[in-house]
């Protein structure tokens, strides 16, 4: 039988019209929507940390500007990738969802600004 707690995660999610809503042990995974990166939710204590990863390493600068805006779900680099990290619960899942969106616009900029102008993405 899984975790009502579990259960519970997943069925706000779905209600939250997320997709690809998936648990694999003690972590689910899902989107906010299909074009965004996978992100995972795990429970820790009273709360759940959803957290999500980009494809690009963030400077320091930039990490710290988008940390100073949003000390709620910093950004650090793990894996060699930036990775924002963010402690909610059921209640959260709209913030989470603006949270992710915000940062894939920026992460996006700052990928195009280590492009040359003539080089593809």
């Amino acid at each position: 039988m899984p975790d009502p707690t579990m259960a519970q995660m997943q069925a706000a999610m779905q209600l939250a019209a997320f997709v690809g809503i998936e648990a694999v042990g003690d972590v689910i995974y899902a989107r906010t929507y299909a074009a965004t990166p996978e992100f995972t939710a795990t429970p820790v204590g009273q709360h759940w940390r959803f957290a999500i990863q980009w494809p690009l390493r963030a400077s320091e600068a930039q990490r710290a500007a988008w940390n100073s805006l949003h000390p709620d779900a910093p950004l650090d680099v793990d894996l060699g990738e930036t990775r924002m990290q963010f402690l909610g619960g059921v209640n959260a899942l709209a913030r989470w969802a603006v949270l992710v969106d915000d940062m894939v616009v920026e992460c996006t900029k700052w990928r195009r600004a280590t492009r040359q102008m003539d080089e593809g993405m």
